[in-house]
Parts: structure tokens; C-alpha cells; sequence
């Protein structure tokens, strides 16, 4: 009985069988940590038929990427997403109305209370220069210095 090969299968081989990437091929293998069954030429690894027989499970069953339906925009489509953004943005400029009045009104009051606060201030300033100045009461006592109570 002779001892039968099994094939063995480079990167860049199952990339293509499996229409992937070599860097695809690389990261699965990587992934999996699958070992190489023996090293050629220029370090070119080859893998078993057991790493063939994994990777192609894995591509059998995983879910095939749908490419994305687009269609063409009509007329009629894109002028409505345009009468939609307009009201929106009509929306938007109203609301900036009614917070602009509310800010001019808070601003009104804000130079009204400044304005009385001002005349406030003046009229107590005013007050207080037509009030007598108190004149120095006879019975406090005055301390002098030794120096001037001697020369007086």
C-alpha cells in the first residue's frame, strides 16, 4: 500500500478558489489559528486539505452581501424631500422669531431696571450732600500728643 498526498493549498490558491482576498485568506487563517502543514519556496506556506475543507464550510455558509437597489431620483421625489426641508426650515426660522422677541423683551426690561437702579444711586447721592455735616461733639475728648501739651 503507498502512502496517498493530500493536496495542499498555498494562501493565495484559496483566496482564489474561495473569490476572496489574500489578505481575507490571511486574516481567516490568522483567525483560526491554523498551522501550516509544510513551507516551500520564498517562504510560501501551504495548508492542508483540512484548512480547505474548514474555509469552504465557512464561505458555504456565510451570508452572501446583497448589493444595495438604488433608484434614480424622479422630479417629483426630489421636489418633495426640497418642500419638506423648506418647511422645516420655515419651522425653524419661526421659532427664532419668537426667541429673538423674548430676548429683546428680557433685554428691555434688563435697561429699565439699570435706568432705575442709576436714578436710585443719584437721588441717595444727592441726599447725602444736602444732609448737614455733623459738627464735632464738645464732649469728646481729644488726646494729644506729650509734645503738644506742653507747647500749648
Amino acid at each position: 500500500m503507498s502512502k496517498s498526498k493530500s493536496k495542499t493549498y498555498t494562501t493565495s490558491e484559496l483566496a482564489r478558489h474561495f473569490n476572496i482576498s489574500v489578505v481575507s485568506a490571511s486574516r481567516f487563517i490568522v483567525k483560526h489559528k491554523l498551522k501550516p502543514v509544510k513551507t516551500g519556496q520564498h517562504n510560501a506556506k501551504y495548508y492542508s486539505d483540512a484548512v480547505f475543507q474548514q474555509m469552504e464550510e465557512y464561505y458555504q455558509n456565510k451570508p452572501k452581501t446583497q448589493e444595495k437597489q438604488t433608484y434614480p431620483a424622479t422630479k417629483d421625489t426630489i421636489i418633495e424631500q426640497l418642500k419638506a426641508q423648506i418647511q422645516e426650515q420655515a419651522a425653524t426660522i419661526e421659532l427664532l422669531k419668537q426667541q429673538l422677541t423674548v430676548k429683546d423683551e428680557q433685554i428691555a426690561t434688563a435697561n429699565k431696571l439699570a435706568d432705575q437702579a442709576q436714578q436710585l444711586d443719584l437721588t441717595t447721592h444727592k441726599q447725602q450732600k444736602s444732609l448737614p455735616q455733623p459738627l464735632s461733639n464738645s464732649n469728646e475728648t481729644v488726646k494729644h500728643s506729650w509734645f503738644w501739651k506742653i507747647t500749648h
